[in-house]
């Protein structure tokens, strides 16, 4: 997350100067923003956003934060082909409240939750924090996305699955 308070007195400039420059960033298709899903979340954290980096290679940290990235990024572009080929109204979220419980990515169709998405290198446990949203949102899909997945499974209706599992059953739904 970036908090663009915290980062202009990190780096000691104004935090207009930071909300600036990120909008040049991205009008340059380096950066993308989400920002969280508040909808009915009453103690949902409602300011900062998430950005991540168009390309892959830009990012810099430990591998759970590039997998991310690298899910954020094809998420991204999932949305703005759906919109495109659809003509829906796409919006991709995450949540994350006062308690800490967050879900990395939202996605919305027309402002209704199509899918939750957790991502994780490696751990491909259950995260607690998407069961809880599962129960309460009620999404269509939930999906935990785990890079060093063995075999894909389905517990307490949510999907854990690897990134070719998930990207490829897109893509060959969509040639369809």
């Amino acid at each position: 997350m970036v908090v663009i308070l915290n980062l202009a007195q990190d780096i000691q400039i104004s935090s207009k100067t930071i909300k600036n420059r990120i909008d040049i960033l991205q009008r340059m298709y380096l950066v993308f923003s989400i920002k969280p899903y508040t909808h009915n979340l009453p103690r949902a954290i409602l300011k900062p956003a998430k950005i991540y980096f168009y390309d892959n290679g830009d990012v810099i940290g430990d591998e759970d934060a590039i997998f991310e990235n690298l899910v954020a990024s094809g998420l991204h572009k999932r949305i703005q082909f759906l919109e495109d080929r659809d003509g829906y109204r796409y919006e991709l979220k995450y949540i994350r409240d006062k308690e800490g419980r967050e879900v990395d990515f939202v996605i919305l169709k027309d402002k209704i939750i199509e899918e939750l998405i957790e991502v994780r290198y490696s751990d491909d446990s259950l995260s607690k924090h998407l069961q809880y949203y599962t129960l309460k949102l009620k999404p269509k899909k939930s999906t935990q996305i785990v890079a060093d997945l063995k075999m894909d499974y389905d517990k307490n209706g949510i999907r854990v699955v690897s990134p070719l599992s998930y990207f490829s059953e897109f893509f060959n739904h969509s040639r369809r």
